[in-house]
Order: structure tokens, then C-alpha cells, then sequence
């Protein structure tokens, strides 16, 4: 048999929780934008090391490329 619960005690438990979910959606969308944000400058970092990988190559620019888009394991010298 269910439980008798009176009309003002049912309606302060759904403001309650309702008012959980709002506070957690709130820290959820706000750790998902700061996550983006530290995704964006890990991808600058990434970025950075690898021009400069390139930079301090011996090969070619076209040589580098070519071995990305090939997939190879290794580029000959």
C-alpha cells in the first residue's frame, strides 16, 4: 500500500530536487567548457612541438608530408 504524503511535503521534495538537477547541470556545463578550453591548449601545445619537430628536420617539407599521409613507419634518409 502506498504511503500517504501530504501535497505540500510532495511539492517541497520536487522543488528540492529540481533545484538539485539545476545546480548540477550548472557544474556540469561549466566543467564541460573547461574542459574544452584545456582540450584547445593541449592541441596548441601539440601543435607547437610538432612545427618545431619539423623545423628541426632533416627532411623536406613535402617528405614529412608525404610520410603523414602514407602512414609509413619509418622515412628513408
Amino acid at each position: 500500500m502506498a504511503r500517504n504524503i501530504s501535497k505540500e511535503s510532495l511539492e517541497q521534495k520536487i522543488e528540492k530536487v529540481e533545484k538539485a538537477i539545476r545546480r548540477n547541470r550548472e557544474q556540469y556545463e561549466k566543467l564541460t567548457a573547461e574542459l574544452e578550453e584545456l582540450h584547445e591548449k593541449q592541441k596548441a601545445i601539440q601543435s607547437e612541438e610538432l612545427m618545431k619537430a619539423i623545423a628541426g628536420s632533416k627532411k623536406s617539407f613535402a617528405e614529412i608530408l608525404n610520410f603523414i599521409q602514407r602512414g609509413e613507419d619509418e622515412i628513408s634518409d
